[in-house]
């Protein structure tokens, strides 16, 4: 009978923890119903722990150890429990043990007391009967239980964990919309799980032990945001869903925006981690809350979910079975896209060091602003596989199939991250990507099209395909510049060829032809007005010759 947790055991039980959290994921999401009844829970806390068993690797030391769980954690992690949760594993970095391989039970009361400390400081404003509550009674109990008698290690935590359970029951009578649901916290569930599997560990025997480290099933445990939930949700208060991580060095940078941010947002919670902080906010202006985040450090990764879209395609009735989905390359009306719920994947804007997301936590007059500073490093990248990935397994559970019109495959390598993880998605909902060969305004009226003829409800998945690929040979772009700075800054254009120009004052005109997808040099006008009446020419000599 263990008296103290070495490194090796301890290692162990978060291992089995974060897989008891991951087998569980379908279960915690149907019990979500608190902040915003948005049926993730149990996916955003198994995202995390997957992170957590992927990267998590055997250390010298338990200090190590716990160094490696709080920023596999804090990088991992996903909405407003994950965030909680990532707090409660750094929590445990705040002292270190006396010795490097051994925890005794005091040691590891001190060091659980240390993570909900920090994971309660990390919300702004914490409620009663959620993931805080239980860890706070899971601590309570384990102290009280060790103190009042000697009791082994693992008897105290078996004691508290029956303490953990009475209390996750108990929030059903501290909140009111679990209380109406007859649910319990999905959070507070998903805390006493992973107590549970690390339980499981510390009892288990040799043989039961090796078997939790060797469970390869994890890749066949994905599971669907469930959409039994019509009446069970409300609508959102905020439309986005909106985190953010900055690299920085001083974990307090955040505290001076903290009543700022809260002004425009709520379900605020701030986590910390090593050399970098993470923010979870509701809110309607990402983007006035990215331009803070800027000022105090790298903001390298953005994740964002339109909860009201989300919302309204799992409540209200919807005019097709078929998701038309497209990327923020298309030129679409913010009404549009609301009106007809076409699901838009941001690519991702660099500006110098950070990572903004595209027409969401960065808008033109923003990215403008930047273009004009020519000591600014620019440019594009693909959406991140993540976001993908998740826009799909919501669309998943409320449409019968996915159509995706994408950005060119040869102007952007998003038609190639959206093509894969379409191939890696649920196997039973059929998902086609559309090479759109196009950009921009063309982009949207594609998109558009594919929303007309879903919604008509006349045309099948693969009619929609037929029509969509015969549309787009019969689209042309045809596009003047009137300046070479963009081309040359992002090295489509070299510096003596636009060196010269420049000094020529040369306006090229291109085409993107729709049979390749590639754009190219069609002419050349010295002024704007002589550029403007060429395309001119050149568009009516194309509808001429398709008429």
């Amino acid at each position: 009978m263990e008296e103290t947790l070495s490194t090796e055991l301890f290692y162990g039980m978060i291992l089995s923890g974060a897989k008891q959290v991951i087998h569980t994921e379908g279960r915690l999401n149907e019990l979500n119903v608190f902040p915003v009844a948005d049926r993730d829970t149990g996916t955003n806390l198994a995202s995390m722990m997957r992170y957590i068993v992927d990267n998590l690797s055997p250390a010298r030391d338990t200090s190590e150890l716990l160094h490696q769980l709080s920023q596999h954690a804090l990088i991992g992690c996903c909405g407003n429990s994950g965030l909680i949760f990532s707090q409660f594993f750094y929590g445990l970095t705040q002292k270190k043990p006396k010795e490097k391989l051994q925890v005794k039970i005091d040691e590891f009361i001190s060091m659980m007391a240390d993570g909900y400390k920090t994971a309660y400081n990390s919300v702004s404003n914490p409620k009663p009967g959620t993931i805080l509550t239980v860890m706070e009674s899971w601590v309570n109990s384990y102290r009280d239980i060790v103190s009042k008698k000697t009791v082994s290690l693992i008897d105290g935590f078996n004691s508290s964990i029956e303490k953990a359970n009475e209390a996750l029951q108990d929030t059903m009578n501290q909140l009111e919309v679990l209380k109406k649901n007859n649910v319990v916290d999905a959070g507070a569930q998903g805390f006493v799980n992973f107590i549970t599997g690390m339980q499981q560990f510390l009892v288990g025997t040799k043989e039961e032990r090796s078997k939790i480290l060797a469970d390869h099933q994890l890749e066949n445990t994905s599971v669907t945001i469930n959409n039994e939930f019509e009446d069970m949700t409300e609508y959102p208060n905020y439309r986005f869903c909106f985190e953010t991580v900055i690299k920085t060095s001083d974990d307090t940078a955040l505290d001076k925006y903290k009543d700022k941010i809260e002004q425009i947002g709520d379900s605020m919670v701030i986590g910390k981690g090593p050399q970098m902080l993470k923010i979870h906010v509701h809110t309607n202006s990402p983007e006035n809350i990215t331009d803070m985040l800027t000022e105090i450090g790298d903001v390298v990764y953005q994740k964002i979910d339109d909860m009201q879209m989300q919302y309204n395609i799992a409540n209200k009735q919807k005019k097709s079975r078929i998701a038309i989905v497209t990327d923020s390359m298309a030129d679409l009306p913010e009404d549009v896209i609301k009106a007809h719920n076409i699901y838009r994947i941001p690519l991702q804007v660099k500006v110098n060091n950070h990572s903004f997301l595209d027409k969401i936590s960065i808008k033109y007059d923003q990215t403008m602003d930047y273009l004009k500073d020519n000591k600014n490093r620019i440019g594009t990248a693909a959406p991140s596989a993540a976001i993908v990935a998740r826009a799909f397994q919501f669309l998943e559970s409320f449409y019968d199939s996915i159509i995706v019109v994408s950005v060119g495959k040869d102007l952007s390598s998003t038609h190639d991250v959206i093509l894969n993880q379409a191939r890696r998605a649920n196997k039973n909902k059929l998902i086609s990507v559309v090479d759109s060969k196009m950009n921009s305004a063309p982009l949207g009226l594609l998109v558009a099209y594919a929303g007309i003829l879903a919604e008509s409800g006349e045309y099948t998945h693969e009619e929609i395909l037929v029509k969509l690929q015969a549309m787009r040979y019969q689209s042309n772009v045809v596009m003047v510049l009137t300046s070479l700075d963009g081309l040359i800054r992002s090295g489509r254009l070299s510096k003596s060829a636009g060196f010269f120009a420049k000094l020529l004052r040369l306006k090229p005109l291109l085409h993107i032809d729709a049979e390749t997808g590639k754009p190219k040099v069609i002419g050349a006008a010295l002024t704007k007005r002589g550029a403007w009446k060429k395309l001119t020419k050149m568009i009516s000599k194309l509808y001429d010759e398709k008429d």
